[in-house]
C-alpha cells in the first residue's frame, strides 16, 4: 500500500503541472493515459515547460541552498542535523525533502523525453527543431541527476563505487518502483549522455528561463571540476573542464554579458544579463508562495534583530566569513534591513537582502509589487571563477590564474574593487576560495563544494570553519527511509543507516 501511495503521488504531481512563460499557450494536462499522451509539437513544448514548474518551492531555492551553506558552516539557518553533518536513514535533516522534490523533477523530465523522443519528425517542422526540443528536456534531466549525485551520491569516488544515483529513465508506475542504485562511473556516464545531446543539439542561450548550450556546457565543466578537484588526480577532466569554460566565455551570445553593478544582479533577478540559468515565476498572483519559506521568510528571522544590542555586530546571521565579507564591495549589497514578514510584526531585520528582497508581507505590499524570489542557478560570473580555478589546478601561474578574477572584479566598474594579487599557490587558492563565497554565498551551493576540495594548512577548508574532522560519508545525505522501505533494491550510503 505505501508504494502505491507514493507512486501515485508522483502520477498526481504531473497532472497538477503548471507552464512557464515559454509555453502560456499551452496549458499542461500531464495525466498519463492516451489521451493526454505527447502526440504533437505543442504538447511536447508543453511537456518541456512542465518540467520547469517543477522548480517553485523551496526545495529548489532557498532550502537547499541555505542546507548547503549550513553544511560548509558559514551559516546555522537549517539547525545542527545539517550543521553537524549528523543525518541519518531515521533522522535525514532536509535530504528526503530534497529527494522527494528531485524524483517529481525527474518524473517530469522523463514524461517529456520519451514523448519527443517517440514522436515522428514529421511532427515538428525539422528534424533540427525535435532534437532541439528533446536536448532542452534531456539537459533539464541531466541537470537534475547532477543535483541527485551531488547530494545522495559518492560523487567524488571512483568510477566503481556502488554509491552511485538511482536511475530511472521512465516515467514512474507501480510496475517500476524497484531499481537498483548504478555505480559513481554510470552515473556520469548517464549525466553525461544527456549533457553532451545537448552541447551538440540545444538552443544559444537567450533567456535566463532556460537551459541552453552554455548552460550545458558550464554544467559539465562543474561537474568535472568538483569531482577531479576534490579527488585529485583526473587531469584530463580538469583540461576538458577548462576547454569547456574557455568556449563559453569566447564565444556566448551578445544577450549574456557581465552587469557593470552587482546590484542590478539582484536587483533584476531572472531579468539580469548575466544570468545564465535561474528559476522564473510566473506572474500570475502566487510568485511568494511558490518563491518557498526561506527566501522570503525564514532567512529574514535568521540575521539580526534591529536595532543592535550594545556592543552587538552586523552578521546577517553569518557564523564564519563575516570578516571577509564586511571588508568587500558587496557586503552592502547582498545584506540590508528588511521588515519582518509577519502581518503583525514591524521589527526590522539586517539579513541577506540579497535573496530576501523586502521579504514576503513588504515585498507584496510595494509599488510595484517585489516579488522576484529567484534561485540563481548559474551566473555568467561563475564562469570566470571556474576558469580560475581550473588555471590554478592544471598548473598555470599565480599570474595567470588570478587573471580571470580580476577579470571579473575590473568589470564590475560601480564597486571599484581592487585587483587580488596573491604571493604563493596558497595565496591563490584562498583568494579563489574567498572568491566564490563572496560572489556565490547562499545562491546555488558552490561554496560548499568548494569548502571540500580547497584546503587551507593541508586539510579541507571545511574543517577549518567548522574547527572539525570531515567523515568523508558525510558529505551526502542519507537515501531517505520512504525509499529504502519501498525499493527493496535500494542500498544506502554507507555509515549513515
Amino acid at each position: 500500500m505505501r508504494i502505491k501511495i507514493v507512486t501515485t503521488g508522483l502520477l498526481a504531481f504531473l497532472i497538477t503541472l503548471t507552464s512557464c512563460d515559454k509555453y502560456l499557450d499551452l496549458v499542461p494536462q500531464h495525466s498519463l493515459t492516451d489521451a493526454n499522451a505527447i502526440t504533437d509539437a505543442g504538447k511536447a513544448a508543453n511537456a518541456v515547460g512542465g518540467v520547469y514548474a517543477t522548480f517553485t518551492g523551496d526545495y529548489w531555492a532557498g532550502s537547499l541552498y541555505t542546507a548547503l551553506a549550513t553544511k560548509a558552516g558559514f551559516i546555522a539557518f537549517n539547525g545542527q542535523t545539517e550543521y553537524t553533518l549528523s543525518y541519518t536513514q531515521s533522522n535525514p535533516g532536509n535530504g528526503a525533502n530534497f529527494w522527494g522534490q528531485f524524483y517529481k523533477s525527474i518524473n517530469a523530465a522523463n514524461f517529456a523525453v520519451a514523448g519527443i523522443t517517440q514522436l515522428s519528425p514529421a511532427a515538428f517542422q525539422t528534424e533540427a527543431a525535435k532534437n532541439n526540443l528533446l536536448a532542452e528536456a534531456r539537459l533539464l534531466r541531466g541537470w537534475i541527476y547532477a543535483n541527485i549525485l551531488w547530494n545522495f551520491g559518492h560523487w567524488w569516488a571512483g568510477d566503481d563505487s556502488p554509491y552511485g544515483i538511482l536511475y530511472r529513465d521512465q516515467v514512474s508506475s507501480l510496475t517500476n518502483t524497484n531499481q537498483p542504485r548504478i555505480s559513481v562511473g554510470e552515473s556520469y556516464q548517464k549525466i553525461f549522455e544527456d549533457i553532451d545531446f545537448a552541447i551538440a543539439n540545444a538552443s544559444e542561450f537567450s533567456s535566463s528561463r532556460y537551459v541552453s548550450k552554455q548552460f550545458a556546457k558550464a554544467l559539465k565543466a562543474k561537474l568535472l571540476l568538483y569531482r577531479a578537484g576534490y579527488s585529485g588526480g583526473r587531469e584530463q577532466d580538469l583540461k576538458t573542464a577548462l576547454d569547456l569554460v574557455n568556449d563559453v566565455l569566447s564565444n556566448h551570445p551578445g544577450a549574456l554579458a557581465l552587469e557593470p553593478d552587482v546590484a542590478d544582479v539582484y536587483k533584476n533577478a531572472w531579468d539580469s544579463k548575466e544570468l545564465v540559468f535561474g528559476r522564473y515565476l510566473d506572474n500570475d498572483g502566487t510568485r511568494t508562495t511558490k518563491g518557498g519559506y526561506w527566501y522570503t521568510y525564514g532567512s529574514i528571522y535568521q540575521g539580526n534583530k534591529l536595532p543592535l544590542a550594545p556592543g552587538g555586530t552586523l552578521t546577517a546571521g553569518l557564523q564564519y566569513g563575516l570578516d571577509w565579507f564586511k571588508a568587500d564591495p558587496r557586503w552592502s549589497i547582498a545584506t540590508g534591513e528588511v521588515r519582518a514578514p509577519e502581518t503583525w510584526d514591524e521589527s526590522k531585520y539586517y539579513t541577506f537582502k540579497k535573496l530576501s528582497r523586502l521579504g514576503s508581507y513588504a515585498g507584496k505590499l510595494s509599488s510595484p509589487p517585489d516579488e522576484k524570489y529567484t534561485a540563481y542557478y548559474l551566473r555568467l560570473s561563475e564562469l570566470y571563477l571556474l576558469k580560475a580555478e581550473l588555471l590554478y589546478r592544471t598548473g598555470a601561474s599565480i599570474a595567470s590564474a588570478i587573471a580571470p578574477i580580476n577579470q571579473l572584479r575590473a568589470a564590475r566598474a560601480a564597486q571599484a574593487f581592487a585587483p587580488l594579487n596573491p604571493s604563493s599557490q596558497q595565496e591563490l587558492a584562498d583568494d579563489i576560495f574567498k572568491e566564490i563565497f563572496l560572489e556565490t554565498c547562499l545562491e546555488n551551493g558552490s561554496e560548499f563544494y568548494a569548502a571540500l576540495r580547497f584546503k587551507k594548512d593541508g586539510k579541507p577548508w571545511i574543517e577549518t570553519i567548522k574547527q572539525t574532522t570531515l567523515v568523508e560519508n558525510t558529505i551526502c545525505y542519507p537515501i531517505p527511509n520512504a525509499e529504502i522501505q519501498n525499493n527493496i533494491l535500494m542500498i544506502q550510503n554507507p555509515g549513515l543507516e
